[in-house]
């Protein structure tokens, strides 16, 4: 029997229904809402504001969040509409939002953020790739011949009076002429990405009941956003909650101060050490020297499962030392294009964590097929998915195939487009695998993506230029992957659970969210855009720099195509076998201290500059539950969502301050 996510009936967070067990009182009139009409509309609302938000510190500060798992301006909104819904509930508690409809506005705006956030990562630069090798092509470099042909028209802006404004400023994006030039690429990338974001819901669906109810993974980063929405948890009650939130806020306001008035001295949350390594051999060989110590980063850490904080430390040293010991030995110049190529073992460690858990739940994914095509199966009931599994394949197989019609139109082979496909949605799914497992602070997948394994697997003479322009084109959503919002979906199904939201009208929201955000991130960055300009000084250097970029490794493939390249394709299998190797030993021996999916995930700047916070919290978390046992643990972890949420508030509110004291400057 399904729950009405309506009903009057108050489940506690363990999902038994009671209407006095809960762990705080509530008020009777208080109600479990879920996708509720008022929650569509104010999600709906604020997503082209959030859109806008996040485009403009884009073009003038270079990001605003998107660099972690956690997203600064979903955590801190989701805070303040919390503790607004407390004052609100004492005087109109009819009004109060619910915990369902609060984490159905956060959810949807995870999921806008994740497709918009930083300009090297998700689509971040999908203005400047459809237009900059148009607007930059001169004789020198030859790129009306070289590049041009190669790119579908439909799919760019190549007329050179409508970007001429884009990239000089002082105009505006409000004439036909420009208007009707980035419609037409607008609407193409909005159903791609909708595809593409669709597809990643269709396999969400799939994997939820398996990942959540069977194997009961831990989901690490939900825990903050549930026990912000909903009451019944009391965190917004807890004093160690506030004591974390007023540490992590006042260390920020401090800073902030410190920046504003040079004269007052700063606390330091992170190190650079770059000038202590730089040119001594082989020292310089670290890949990323910085250590960070924001409070943030504590919250969320000890958020992670204790055996996976230790096997992260383990492979940040061993990762680490892997670099050095090539420079030392003279294998390798540089540490993330030569030898030991760790992107490229992380690439193949990736591949392994798919293959390994599609082997292990194969009896389950059959049982979904049988489902699916109506014949028998032990999944006897589908009511309560997001979409039913009929739905869910035969849904991921019609948007795949759209995909696939939209890369090979684009120029793309046949064969190219169907292995992309393949690779994208495994590395989609197991960055889903990895935060329902292990809650990973950050996951930078630099250099792991389709693109880089088919290059390296045989190479750009093989795929051919027309293909290679449209990886050039996918650039902008294949790139670092750390705010990929395909887990956002998955963490959303999973927060519906005790009737908070109806699973199928989240799902219907999620679809609709993903083509919206990108129509409204191209007229955001037209607006922005064409009064300020790209190329010049108002311009953040990042917009410019990640489209020429782009650009730029197009035009390198397209006059040098190479073949094959062993080496990575090697260290791919290498890492490959690592992770598979790894897995084994941890099913096999109970004891086995080091989880497979934390040797990939280490290696990205974010994870990697991780590595004494910690060591710090697994000392905390080891020595507390050895003494104190797991009541102790539960007791200290409201601190530590405090600093979680109070760090990211503070610095996102800090980062406006920053942003309107430089308006206000300009």
């Amino acid at each position: 029997m399904t729950h009405d996510p309506d009903d009057d009936t108050l489940r506690s967070p363990t999902g038994s229904a009671s209407t006095k067990s809960a762990r705080v009182a509530v008020p009777p009139v208080r109600r479990l809402r879920g996708v509720t009409p008022r929650a569509l509309i104010l999600g709906f609302l604020l997503l082209p504001l959030n859109v806008y938000f996040l485009t403009d510190f884009l073009w003038t500060r270079g990001a605003f969040t998107g660099y972690y798992s956690l997203f600064s301006n979903t955590v801190g909104l989701l805070f303040l509409l919390a503790i607004g819904n407390l004052a609100l509930r004492r005087r109109r508690p009819t009004w109060a939002l619910g915990a369902g409809e609060l984490l159905t506005i956060y959810t949807l705006l995870g999921i806008s953020t994740g497709l918009t956030a930083v300009a090297w990562d998700v689509g971040g630069s999908l203005a400047g790739a459809l237009s900059y090798p148009f607007f930059f092509a001169n004789d020198s470099n030859g790129w009306e011949h070289i590049l041009w042909p190669n790119l579908p028209a439909w799919l760019t802006v190549r007329d050179y009076d409508v970007l001429e404004g884009f990239y000089v400023g002082n105009s505006t994006a409000y004439s036909l002429n420009v208007l009707r030039a980035w419609a037409g690429p607008a609407a193409w990338w909005a159903a791609f990405i909708g595809a593409v974001m669709w597809v990643c819901l269709c396999l969400n669906s799939i994997v939820r009941r398996r990942w959540a109810d069977e194997e009961k993974l831990p989901f690490p980063l939900v825990t903050l956003p549930l026990q912000l929405a909903d009451e019944r948890f009391g965190l917004l009650r807890n004093k160690l909650f506030w004591i974390g939130v007023a540490g992590a806020f006042a260390l920020a306001m401090w800073n902030l101060a410190s920046s504003l008035v040079p004269s007052l001295p700063g606390v330091p949350t992170g190190f650079q050490f770059f000038q202590h390594v730089a040119s001594k051999r082989p020292w310089d060989m670290i890949p990323f020297p910085v250590i960070t110590l924001a409070p943030w980063i504590f919250g969320v850490i000890y958020l992670i499962p204790l055996d996976l904080v230790f096997s992260m430390a383990v492979f940040d040293v061993l990762w680490n030392a892997e670099f050095v010991a090539a420079g030392w030995l003279g294998w390798s110049t540089h540490p993330l294009n030569s030898f030991p190529y760790g992107w490229h073992q992380s690439a193949g460690g990736f591949l392994a964590i798919v293959i390994g858990f599609l082997w292990l739940d194969r009896r389950y994914f059959l049982q979904v097929i049988r489902k699916a095509l109506g014949l028998s199966s032990s999944i006897t009931d589908d009511e309560d998915e997001a979409l039913s599994y009929r739905t869910a394949v035969l849904g991921s197989l019609a948007g795949a195939t759209f995909i696939w019609w939209f890369l090979t139109r684009g120029g793309m082979q046949n064969w190219v487009a169907g292995s992309f496909i393949v690779l994208y949605f495994a590395l989609a799914l197991s960055i889903s695998r990895l935060r329902a497992q292990l809650g990973a602070p950050a996951h930078t997948m630099e250099g792991m993506m389709p693109q880089h394994m088919l290059r390296a697997l045989v190479g750009p003479r093989v795929l051919g230029s027309r293909t290679m322009g449209m990886l050039y084109l996918l650039g902008p959503y294949i790139q670092q992957q750390d705010n990929n919002a395909t887990p956002v979906q998955l963490e959303g199904l999973k927060m519906a659970e005790d009737g908070r939201m109806n699973r199928h009208r989240l799902a219907i929201a999620m679809a609709i969210v993903a083509p919206l955000t990108i129509l409204f991130f191209v007229w955001a960055n037209i607006h922005i855009g064409y009064p300020i300009g790209m190329s010049t000084g108002k311009a953040h250097v990042e917009m410019i720099s990640s489209a020429r970029l782009l650009a730029l490794d197009m035009d390198g493939a397209l006059r040098y195509p190479g073949g094959r390249n062993n080496a990575t394709s090697l260290a791919m299998g290498v890492g490959f076998i690592i992770t598979l190797l790894l897995m084994a030993l941890k099913l096999r021996f109970i004891w086995w201290p080091l989880h497979p999916v934390a040797f990939p995930t280490v290696v990205g700047w974010m994870t990697m500059e991780m590595f004494i916070p910690l060591v710090a919290v697994w000392i905390f978390k080891v020595l507390l539950l050895r003494y104190g046992g797991l009541q102790a643990h539960r007791k200290a972890l409201p601190f530590f969502l405090g600093l979680l949420a109070g760090g990211l508030t503070s610095s996102g509110i800090a980062s406006i301050i920053l942003r309107l004291v430089t308006r206000g400057g300009s």
